[in-house]
């Protein structure tokens, strides 16, 4: 089954990136009387898709690149993603991002809007829920997140961040855990957040760098001050160096870890698993207060336009009181798969990984850019 869906996919990859290449137009200048454009390009591509989470996905997207009139960077572009897909799963996601940079790239707004119509499965709340305690359920999410950073000297970005969720819970298993009411969030949630974000960025390109490194802090801070149903406080710790060993061979480092403290509903907390943060498991298959993950991946150009990486990962989630679980029973997971480059002059990429965790079961991933 797995290799007829690979086969599939990269049938549909291949198609994909013909007609991505046939719908690139590109203008000179957009200018108004508020504000310029410059540099503009845009590229519309059919999407085809399996993951564990959503069995085989279609749809389409597009994304334009472009720099603001006052851009004096040769490197970094302002993009708009959007994206419509619809599953075998009956799931519908809907995407918009924007990310602009301002002010001779001293300012960078990253937003984006999701809708998502997402029937999916969950075992339990830790890091050691059987198998045989999987059930389903169906939920309807409407999400915006903004962060707005200013950019000083060495490297650093300093800002603040917005982050609103609205988890619509329309289906439950009868007599299933969610059913019990001991799960925060099993009749839905809003969630209302603010924060600060601090980041050292040095590589050289944020799609799929050559070398540097990107070292983040974050918090959100979600109270029912705001609004929320819930309050309850989370951290990010995202670490990440890319070393070049010649000839444009990468050797990529994560270390990424998500902390949560407070009465936080199962949507807010860590998801192990996915397209992502740990290849090989399913969204969700683990879900805590905290989670941990290490992995490394090996890049190999072949040519100009294509690469192959090899990648390996562990990690795992834990309770809030005491982090129980985080260094217990690792779970371990790695893959290989292509990487097409759609641009000669840009590293936006196409990229298809098959992932596999040491129980035997895996996943396979299809996505824009690396996955860190």
């Amino acid at each position: 089954m797995i290799i007829r869906y690979l086969t599939l996919t990269l049938i549909c990859t291949y198609s994909l990136l013909c007609y991505g290449q046939k719908s690139d137009i590109k203008n000179r200048a957009i200018e108004t009387d508020t504000l310029g454009f410059k540099n503009v390009s845009t590229l519309l591509v059919p999407i085809a898709f399996y993951s564990p989470e959503t069995n085989f996905a279609f749809g389409g997207g597009g994304q334009m690149f472009f720099k603001t009139r006052r851009s004096n960077s040769q490197v970094l572009n302002s993009t708009i993603l959007a994206s419509a897909i619809y599953t075998l799963n009956k799931q519908l996601i809907i995407e918009v991002q924007p990310q602009l940079y301002f002010n001779y790239e001293n300012y960078f707004l990253d937003t984006k809007f999701r809708y998502k119509v997402f029937p999916n499965q969950f075992w339990g709340v830790g890091p050691s829920t059987p198998d045989l305690s999987e059930e389903n359920y169906n939920q309807t999410e409407v999400s915006l997140s903004a962060t707005f950073v200013k950019s000083l000297p060495s490297n650093v970005n300093f800002g603040f961040a917005f982050n609103f969720s609205d988890f619509n819970v329309t289906e439950i298993q009868e007599g299933g855990i969610l059913d019990s009411g001991q799960i925060e969030g099993a009749k839905g949630a809003t969630l209302v957040g603010v924060g600060i974000v601090l980041n050292l960025d040095s590589r050289d390109n944020k799609f799929s760098p050559l070398k540097g490194g990107f070292y983040q802090f974050n918090t959100n801070f979600t109270s029912k001050t705001l609004g929320s149903s819930h309050s309850f406080n989370t951290y990010h710790i995202d670490l990440r160096k890319y070393l070049n060993l010649g000839n444009n061979n990468i050797l990529a480092l994560q270390v990424y870890s998500r902390l949560t403290f407070g009465n936080s509903p199962f949507q807010a907390k860590a998801y192990y698993g996915g397209a992502d943060v740990a290849r090989g498991y399913f969204k969700g298959r683990y879900i805590d207060d905290h989670l941990y993950v290490v992995q490394m991946e090996y890049r190999l150009p072949i040519g100009r336009r294509w690469e192959v990486a090899a990648f390996a990962l562990t990690g795992n989630v834990g309770h809030n009181e005491s982090g129980y679980g985080l260094f217990d029973d690792y779970k371990t997971s790695f893959g290989a798969g292509p990487r097409y480059f759609l641009y000669k002059n840009k590293r936006t990429l196409l990229r298809l990984d098959i992932g596999m965790n040491k129980d035997g079961q895996g996943g396979i991933y299809f996505g824009v850019n690396e996955a860190f």
